[in-house]
């Protein structure tokens, strides 16, 4: 192990403030080949023989460069001239990175803040560009980052092309250590700062303060917060959340051409399309297969109040009701700059999202009709809709084509001769052998699917 202090008593480890100091002459990179992984070099004298920790003798040098130096393979005076010629220089290559953003396992997870996006192709996307995005390398089936960042005044932090992270020679500070990225534009303001944990396949981004007109993008630990602002940013409306978001098109979208000025709309938390605020733009989750929300805050900051028109339904379902409806399901397309929304109708009925189906009852080349059971939740009000059948599994079992719906347990057989349970529509029993006719929960024939903690089947009421 290296002496702590050299023959002069001189300690080993450089003040903070010497550190920055080489950092910034440095330009943020090597000052033989421009990586930006590095380690602090004491040119001329060596450490050895120093008897100060000065900014004009120490340079930065990647790991190869500083083992190539201690072999004597790049002669002390090429660093010293590299070094000074850096500084004097109004136009330095800039400091790249090829594995920071380099991830070696499956599932990668981005956390912002307090939120965690699992499998989401574009991690911030703003007005059809990415930001922050990844895809798998189809032949090694890595991940490859790309993105571009910018800092509270709108100006360029860093890019990343396919995990290769450029920076920037003009801003104040970069300091990478290890798994550590920080960006500073002054001594107290990190406009940057993510850390990556291999262990778990994590990108994990502490702080950002990043300004795209009209979005401000704040991350300050465990706070995620997105900002729309007027364009003469009298008015704003920030946005808070905290959540977990797997499989979806788009962690952060912001489209700027959803209002030409902030307003308070309805807040939307719609499963399979994330969560936004209706006149702002600002949406995450988009396209999300699942989420679960901890988290949903707002503050106006002097803007209007979107009046929102609610559907005053006919019929309110009670606790234990949800809809049966029987119908063709019609998806439409909405297109947006990267990927697609799907829009749901089930005879002409717009629906919050896609309905679930317990069964086909008639299909041929000109009509598909399905029975689909909808979460009381859904906004339409379905029992105005011409396929409405009931709020109950009972008001099912009464049509004539119910045995294409409800299930039993039959005994089938493998093409290997083993025997085991299989459920199957009562319409599709084709002569097996029937184990059980009904649930045992329930004494009734068995249902394909039913709402959390809700039983499709009516309760006896006195």
């Amino acid at each position: 192990m290296a002496s702590e202090k050299n023959q002069f008593g001189l300690k080993r480890q450089i003040p903070a403030k010497v550190k920055r100091e080489v950092r910034q002459r440095s330009k943020f990179g090597c000052v033989v080949c421009r990586n930006a992984i590095y380690q602090y070099e004491h040119i001329l004298p060596e450490f050895k023989d120093a008897k100060e920790h000065s900014a004009d003798r120490i340079a930065l040098l990647c790991p190869t460069c500083h083992t190539n130096v201690t072999k004597g393979r790049i002669p002390k005076e090429v660093v010293q001239r590299k070094y000074e010629q850096i500084q004097r220089e109004e136009r330095t290559a800039p400091p790249r990175d090829t594995e920071y953003f380099v991830n070696h396992y499956q599932n990668l997870q981005v956390k912002i803040g307090a939120s965690r996006f699992i499998e989401h192709q574009s991690i911030i996307n703003i007005d059809g560009a990415d930001v922050l995005s990844y895809r798998k390398d189809k032949f090694t089936g890595r991940y490859l980052v790309t993105g571009i960042f910018f800092d509270q005044k709108g100006s360029k932090l860093f890019e990343i092309i396919d995990n290769e992270w450029i920076g920037s020679t003009d801003i104040w500070d970069v300091e990478q250590e290890g798994r550590r990225l920080v960006i500073k534009s002054g001594l107290r303001n990190v406009v940057f700062d993510a850390i990556k944990n291999e262990e778990n396949s994590t990108l994990k981004i502490n702080r950002l303060n990043m300004h795209v007109p009209p979005f401000h993008i704040i991350v300050n630990q465990e706070r995620l917060i997105v900002r729309q602002s007027a364009i003469d940013y009298s008015k704003a409306i920030d946005v808070e959340i905290e959540g977990d978001f797997t499989h979806g098109d788009c962690a952060i979208y912001l489209d700027s051409s959803q209002t030409k000025k902030p307003e308070q709309g309805q807040l939307q938390i719609v499963g399979g399309k994330g969560v936004w605020l209706d006149g702002t733009g600002i949406w995450f989750g988009f396209g999300n297969i699942s989420a679960l929300i901890y988290k949903v805050a707002l503050w106006n900051h002097g803007c209007d109040v979107r009046s929102v028109s609610k559907v005053k339904k006919s019929i309110v379902p009670l606790a234990d009701q949800n809809y049966f409806v029987i119908g063709e399901l019609e998806t439409r397309i909405r297109k947006y700059p990267k990927w697609n929304e799907e829009l749901y109708f089930l005879n002409g009925q717009q629906l919050d999202s896609k309905p679930y189906s317990w069964g086909v009852i008639d299909s041929d080349e000109h009509n598909h009709t399905e029975l689909f059971h909808i979460s009381r939740q859904e906004s339409a009000d379905l029992a105005l809709n011409e396929g409405f059948i009931g709020f109950y599994a009972d008001d099912v079992i009464e049509q004539e084509w119910s045995d294409k719906v409800f299930e039993v347990e039959v005994k089938t057989e493998d093409e290997f001769g083993n025997t085991f349970a299989q459920r199957v529509k009562v319409s599709n029993i084709n002569g097996r052998e029937v184990i059980r006719r009904t649930n045992p929960q329930t004494q009734k024939l068995f249902h394909p699917q039913e709402f959390a903690g809700t039983c499709p089947w009516r309760k006896n009421r006195d």
